[in-house]
């Protein structure tokens, strides 16, 4: 099916289904029209490698451990997968939504290892990116910083949060993530999420993540609910619905 942009709400939409293309979009509905489509995205594989690996948006870093091996048998001493498990407090997705006379924010916060994947965009990562994680070598302070951070720019959006239209209307501020990806996705408060690799929030890491206290519910992208202490069943107030 193809169509041409209608300037209403359900152009967001269909281009996010429909792939890259702005001028025509187009949904494929067989799996061989699927499977071309593909084969399509696959010519332009080498130059996706080559835009990822630009110097310009790699993010070098180091961690030293005497035996990588020994110290992966506990999670607690696992250093490289705590620093994996660092949320950046720049948003890569930041999507705006009203109605009813308020305004909304929903900000989502990628983790270092959901950042060395295929499923951002690399311009992503700039000096700002690079001068928070400049205190990943002390987490402890690092994640005081990340909810000050968080906070901080929650208050100035709740300041802002009057709306003139009654209409609901959503736009995308900011989106730094690819088509398709593979996620795990955690709710630490309305508004706030941060975005792991598919098994990056498992119930055995939770436990011991820093920010476990903070976490009160984990989707994955396919909608299943990983964990959840909201208790809540409604679309209406926060939780994995």
């Amino acid at each position: 099916e193809q169509r041409l942009p209608s300037g209403d709400i359900y152009d967001d939409y269909i281009r996010f289904l429909s792939g890259e293309q702005v001028s025509l979009m187009e949904i494929s509905y067989t799996k061989q029209q699927q499977k071309q489509k593909q084969k399509q995205k696959a010519k332009s594989q080498d130059n996706d490698t080559m835009d990822m690996f630009d110097k310009r948006h790699q993010l070098p870093l180091c961690k030293k451990v005497e035996d990588y091996f020994a110290s992966t048998i506990r999670i607690e001493d696992d250093g490289v997968k705590r620093m994996l498990g660092l949320p950046v407090s720049i948003p890569i997705f930041t999507l705006q939504y009203s109605g009813g006379g308020r305004q909304h924010v929903i900000n989502v916060y990628p983790t270092v290892q959901f950042m060395y994947s295929h499923h951002i965009n690399p311009r992503y990562i700039t000096e700002d990116v690079r001068g928070v994680l400049g205190g990943a070598n002390v987490p402890s302070r690092y994640y005081e910083d990340f909810l000050a951070t968080v906070a901080a720019e929650s208050k100035m959006e709740e300041l802002d949060s009057k709306s003139e239209s009654e209409m609901f209307h959503t736009e995308t501020k900011l989106n730094g993530i690819r088509q398709n990806p593979q996620y795990s996705l955690v709710g630490i408060q309305p508004g706030v999420y941060i975005i792991g690799m598919k098994d990056q929030f498992n119930i055995h890491d939770i436990e011991t993540h820093p920010l476990r206290d903070h976490m009160q519910c984990a989707m994955d992208e396919i909608g299943f609910v990983l964990f959840d202490k909201t208790n809540t069943k409604s679309v209406d107030e926060f939780g994995p619905y």
